[in-house]
């Protein structure tokens, strides 16, 4: 669903299943921004944002962070000092997404 909403304001995206695979899409190709859900299955986006970190990569990605669960706003700037772009809490504005996007992208 939220695929379709950022494709009809004219976004391109890449779908992953789970943190494994978004992590593989991430490092093999370049995006303009990364959306990065903290709750995937298997390998979660703190998982994910972990390894790029590992790796020096996290400075060579934009990356919007979403996530419906308990989460205190020491965790979110705790992210955004590692490394992490911007965030969002669910339920998803698309108008605020969209715009985040943006910003994010022309950084």
């Amino acid at each position: 669903m939220l695929t379709t909403f950022l494709e009809l304001k004219d976004h391109k995206c890449t779908i992953a299943n789970d943190g494994k695979e978004g992590l593989s899409i991430i490092k093999e190709n370049r995006h303009d921004v990364v959306l990065l859900d903290l709750a995937m299955p298997e390998f979660d986006g703190y998982s994910v944002i972990k390894d790029l970190e590992d790796n020096n990569a996290l400075k060579d990605h934009k990356i919007i962070v979403f996530t419906a669960s308990t989460i205190t706003q020491d965790e979110l700037d705790e992210l955004v000092t590692r490394g992490v772009t911007s965030y969002i809490l669910k339920p998803i504005d698309i108008d605020i997404l969209h715009s985040k996007l943006i910003e994010t992208a022309n950084l």
